[in-house]
Protein backbone atom coordinates (compact mmCIF):
# COMPACT_ATOMS: atom_id res chain seq x y z
CA UNK A 1 0.00 0.00 0.00
CA UNK A 2 1.32 3.43 -0.97
CA UNK A 3 1.82 6.20 1.58
CA UNK A 4 0.15 9.58 1.08
CA UNK A 5 3.48 11.01 -0.06
CA UNK A 6 4.01 8.22 -2.61
CA UNK A 7 0.49 8.69 -3.98
CA UNK A 8 1.01 12.45 -4.30
CA UNK A 9 4.39 12.17 -6.05
CA UNK A 10 3.14 9.44 -8.40
CA UNK A 11 0.00 11.45 -9.17
CA UNK A 12 1.85 14.70 -9.87
CA UNK A 13 4.73 13.17 -11.84
CA UNK A 14 2.48 10.84 -13.84
CA UNK A 15 4.08 7.58 -12.75
CA UNK A 16 0.81 5.91 -11.70
CA UNK A 17 -1.13 3.55 -13.93
CA UNK A 18 -4.42 4.89 -15.29
CA UNK A 19 -6.36 2.88 -12.68
CA UNK A 20 -4.11 4.09 -9.83
CA UNK A 21 -4.38 7.71 -11.00
CA UNK A 22 -8.18 7.45 -11.16
CA UNK A 23 -8.29 5.95 -7.64
CA UNK A 24 -6.06 8.73 -6.25
CA UNK A 25 -8.17 11.40 -7.99
CA UNK A 26 -11.30 9.99 -6.35
CA UNK A 27 -9.63 9.62 -2.95
CA UNK A 28 -8.34 13.19 -2.91
CA UNK A 29 -11.94 14.42 -3.06
CA UNK A 30 -12.60 13.23 0.49
CA UNK A 31 -9.13 12.71 1.98
CA UNK A 32 -8.01 16.23 2.86
CA UNK A 33 -4.49 15.16 3.89
CA UNK A 34 -3.94 13.55 0.46
CA UNK A 35 -5.36 16.61 -1.30
CA UNK A 36 -3.01 18.90 0.67
CA UNK A 37 -0.03 16.64 -0.11
CA UNK A 38 -0.86 16.68 -3.83
CA UNK A 39 -1.07 20.49 -3.79
CA UNK A 40 2.28 20.72 -1.98
CA UNK A 41 3.85 18.27 -4.41
CA UNK A 42 2.50 20.26 -7.37
CA UNK A 43 4.12 23.40 -5.94
CA UNK A 44 7.37 21.56 -5.27
CA UNK A 45 7.66 20.03 -8.73
CA UNK A 46 6.01 22.90 -10.63
CA UNK A 47 9.40 24.20 -11.74
CA UNK A 48 10.10 20.95 -13.54
CA UNK A 49 7.28 21.52 -16.00
CA UNK A 50 8.15 22.62 -19.49
CA UNK A 51 8.14 26.30 -20.25
CA UNK A 52 5.84 27.02 -23.18
CA UNK A 53 8.87 28.14 -25.20
CA UNK A 54 10.28 24.59 -24.82
CA UNK A 55 7.34 23.01 -26.63
CA UNK A 56 6.56 23.54 -30.28
CA UNK A 57 2.84 23.60 -31.02
CA UNK A 58 1.65 23.45 -34.59
CA UNK A 59 -0.75 26.08 -35.87
CA UNK A 60 -3.42 23.38 -36.31
CA UNK A 61 -2.97 22.13 -32.74
CA UNK A 62 -2.96 25.68 -31.36
CA UNK A 63 -6.17 26.42 -33.27
CA UNK A 64 -7.83 23.30 -31.79
CA UNK A 65 -6.71 24.21 -28.26
CA UNK A 66 -7.81 27.84 -28.45
CA UNK A 67 -11.13 26.81 -30.03
CA UNK A 68 -11.80 24.33 -27.21
CA UNK A 69 -10.97 26.95 -24.58
CA UNK A 70 -13.29 29.49 -26.25
CA UNK A 71 -16.15 26.94 -26.45
CA UNK A 72 -15.74 26.04 -22.78
CA UNK A 73 -15.61 29.69 -21.74
CA UNK A 74 -18.80 30.43 -23.69
CA UNK A 75 -20.67 27.36 -22.40
CA UNK A 76 -19.81 28.10 -18.76
CA UNK A 77 -20.12 31.91 -18.85
CA UNK A 78 -23.42 32.02 -16.93
CA UNK A 79 -22.71 29.09 -14.60
CA UNK A 80 -21.46 29.10 -11.00
CA UNK A 81 -18.60 26.64 -10.74
CA UNK A 82 -16.43 25.60 -7.82
CA UNK A 83 -14.02 22.69 -7.90
CA UNK A 84 -14.42 20.23 -5.04
CA UNK A 85 -11.05 21.06 -3.50
CA UNK A 86 -11.61 24.82 -3.77
CA UNK A 87 -13.69 27.01 -1.51
CA UNK A 88 -13.91 27.64 2.18
CA UNK A 89 -13.66 24.23 3.86
CA UNK A 90 -14.36 24.54 7.58
CA UNK A 91 -13.63 22.07 10.38
CA UNK A 92 -16.74 20.32 11.72
CA UNK A 93 -14.95 17.80 13.93
CA UNK A 94 -11.88 15.55 13.96
CA UNK A 95 -11.26 14.50 10.35
CA UNK A 96 -14.51 16.10 9.12
CA UNK A 97 -14.75 19.28 7.04
CA UNK A 98 -17.63 21.00 5.27
CA UNK A 99 -18.26 23.86 2.91
CA UNK A 100 -21.46 25.69 2.21
CA UNK A 101 -22.73 25.60 -1.36
CA UNK A 102 -25.68 27.67 -2.66
CA UNK A 103 -27.53 28.07 0.66
CA UNK A 104 -27.03 27.66 4.40
CA UNK A 105 -28.63 24.21 4.17
CA UNK A 106 -26.67 22.84 1.20
CA UNK A 107 -23.30 21.42 2.22
CA UNK A 108 -20.45 19.36 0.87
CA UNK A 109 -18.92 17.26 3.65
CA UNK A 110 -15.64 15.37 3.41
CA UNK A 111 -14.45 12.90 5.99
CA UNK A 112 -10.97 11.46 6.31
CA UNK A 113 -10.61 7.70 6.78
CA UNK A 114 -11.77 6.67 10.26
CA UNK A 115 -13.71 9.89 10.96
CA UNK A 116 -16.76 9.58 13.23
CA UNK A 117 -19.69 11.75 14.20
CA UNK A 118 -21.51 10.94 17.43
CA UNK A 119 -25.27 10.51 17.80
CA UNK A 120 -27.15 13.82 17.91
CA UNK A 121 -30.66 15.18 17.52
CA UNK A 122 -31.89 16.54 14.21
CA UNK A 123 -33.44 20.01 14.20
CA UNK A 124 -37.19 19.79 14.83
CA UNK A 125 -38.00 21.62 11.59
CA UNK A 126 -35.51 20.20 9.07
CA UNK A 127 -35.02 16.84 7.36
CA UNK A 128 -31.41 15.99 6.49
CA UNK A 129 -30.86 14.53 3.03
CA UNK A 130 -27.50 12.80 2.51
CA UNK A 131 -26.11 11.58 -0.81
CA UNK A 132 -22.83 9.62 -0.81
CA UNK A 133 -20.68 10.99 -3.65
CA UNK A 134 -17.49 9.01 -2.97
CA UNK A 135 -16.15 6.55 -0.44
CA UNK A 136 -18.14 4.81 2.30
CA UNK A 137 -20.46 5.91 5.09
CA UNK A 138 -21.40 3.51 7.90
CA UNK A 139 -24.57 4.00 9.96
CA UNK A 140 -25.58 1.33 12.50
CA UNK A 141 -23.38 -1.25 10.77
CA UNK A 142 -24.79 -0.68 7.28
CA UNK A 143 -22.27 0.48 4.72
CA UNK A 144 -23.51 3.06 2.22
CA UNK A 145 -21.56 3.68 -0.98
CA UNK A 146 -21.49 5.91 -4.03
CA UNK A 147 -24.98 7.01 -5.05
CA UNK A 148 -26.71 5.86 -1.86
CA UNK A 149 -29.24 8.26 -0.31
CA UNK A 150 -30.22 8.62 3.35
CA UNK A 151 -32.99 10.85 4.77
CA UNK A 152 -32.92 11.66 8.48
CA UNK A 153 -36.37 13.01 9.46
CA UNK A 154 -36.72 16.25 11.41
CA UNK A 155 -36.86 15.85 15.18
CA UNK A 156 -35.32 12.35 15.26
CA UNK A 157 -32.02 11.13 16.63
CA UNK A 158 -29.23 10.94 14.08
CA UNK A 159 -27.41 7.66 14.73
CA UNK A 160 -23.59 7.69 14.94
CA UNK A 161 -21.88 7.76 11.56
CA UNK A 162 -18.38 6.76 10.57
CA UNK A 163 -16.31 6.11 7.50
CA UNK A 164 -13.72 3.40 7.05
CA UNK A 165 -11.92 4.66 3.96
CA UNK A 166 -13.15 8.27 3.90
CA UNK A 167 -16.11 9.80 2.10
CA UNK A 168 -17.48 12.82 0.28
CA UNK A 169 -21.14 13.64 0.98
CA UNK A 170 -23.67 16.11 -0.32
CA UNK A 171 -26.07 17.07 2.48
CA UNK A 172 -29.07 19.35 2.29
CA UNK A 173 -31.35 20.41 5.13
CA UNK A 174 -34.94 21.06 4.03
CA UNK A 175 -38.32 21.46 5.73
CA UNK A 176 -40.23 18.16 5.77
CA UNK A 177 -42.50 17.57 2.80
CA UNK A 178 -46.18 17.98 3.62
Amino acid sequence: MMTIEEKAVGYVLGSLSDAEREAVARERLYHSALDKEIRLTEQTYGGLQFDESDVAVSDVMWSRISGAVAREKSALATKSIEDCESGSWQVHGPGIEFKQLWSDGALMIRCNPGAMEEMHDQPADLDEHILVLAGDLVISGRVFGIGDYIRVPAGTSHQPMETRGGCLLFTEYLPPAS
